[in-house]
C-alpha cells in the first residue's frame, strides 16, 4: 500500500526593527553606511590660522533627523601633505560630538581635513604660517657685471628652518659704493626683499650686503666696466 505523507508548510515572518538616532545606522548593498547623517563644525574650527606643526583639537557635530546622534563612528581623513590625525575614527558622545587631534605638517599652506559619517561629510581647513626666520639667501645672481652707471635689481629670500618663505621681515642694505634705492625693504608673501643698486660712472667693483636680525648676512658682488 502506498503511504501518503502530509505536506508540511513552513511560514516565516519578517520583523522589521525600527531604529532611533545614532547607532550603527543602515548599510547599502556594498556594506557602506548609508544613514543620512548631517555633519557640521563650529565656525571657530572650520578655518583656523596657526603656525606650522600645530596640533589642533578638532570636533564635529553629527545629527540625524535634526537631533544629536550618539555612538556614531566618524571617519577622519587628512590626505598626503595635510598633516596627520590622532585616530582615523572616533565615536560621537551623548551630544553627538566626535573629536580628534589634527597635527598640521611643517609646510606653510592651506590644509584640509575631512570628516564623514554615513552619507554626510564636512571639510575643515587650517592655514599654517611659517616659523621664525632662520636663513637669508640670494634670490638673484650674487655676482653681476654691468656697464658703469647702470643699475641692477638685487633680491634676497628669507626662510624658516623647513624652507618656508617668511614674509614681513625687514632686510637692511649697505653698499661699499654706488647708490641704493633704499636702505631697507620688507619681505613679501614670497619671502623676497629687493633693492635697486646703481653703479658709479667710473669702472669699479662693489659689495652690497643684506642683513636681517639674527641671520647671517648675504653679500652680492657687482662689477662695472
Amino acid at each position: 500500500m502506498r503511504r501518503l505523507l502530509p505536506l508540511a508548510l513552513s511560514i516565516s515572518a519578517a520583523v522589521a526593527c525600527g531604529s532611533g538616532n545614532g547607532g550603527s545606522g543602515s548599510t547599502g548593498p556594498s556594506g557602506a553606511n548609508t544613514t543620512p547623517y548631517s555633519l557640521s563644525a563650529d565656525s571657530a574650527i572650520l578655518d583656523r590660522t596657526v603656525p606650522i606643526g600645530t596640533s589642533l583639537e578638532t570636533s564635529v557635530h553629527v545629527a540625524l533627523n535634526g537631533q544629536p546622534a550618539a555612538s556614531v563612528t566618524v571617519n577622519w581623513v587628512a590626505t598626503a601633505g595635510n598633516g596627520s590625525v590622532s585616530a582615523s575614527t572616533s565615536p560621537t558622545d551623548a551630544n553627538g560630538v566626535a573629536s580628534i587631534v589634527w597635527k598640521l605638517s611643517d609646510t606653510a599652506k592651506v590644509s584640509m581635513l575631512t570628516a564623514t559619517a554615513g552619507t554626510g561629510s564636512v571639510n575643515i581647513t587650517a592655514t599654517s604660517t611659517p616659523g621664525p626666520p632662520t636663513a637669508i639667501s640670494a634670490a638673484s645672481a650674487d655676482s653681476t657685471v654691468l656697464v658703469a652707471g647702470a643699475s641692477t635689481l638685487l633680491s634676497v629670500r628669507v626662510v624658516d628652518s623647513f624652507g618656508n618663505r617668511v614674509p614681513g621681515i625687514q632686510v637692511n642694505w649697505a653698499a661699499s659704493g654706488g647708490s641704493l634705492s633704499t636702505t631697507s625693504s620688507t619681505t613679501g608673501s614670497a619671502g623676497n626683499a629687493d633693492v635697486v643698486f646703481m653703479t658709479g660712472t667710473a669702472p669699479a667693483s662693489y659689495s652690497v650686503t643684506a642683513t636681517a636680525p639674527g641671520l647671517t648676512p648675504i653679500s652680492f658682488k657687482v662689477v662695472s666696466f
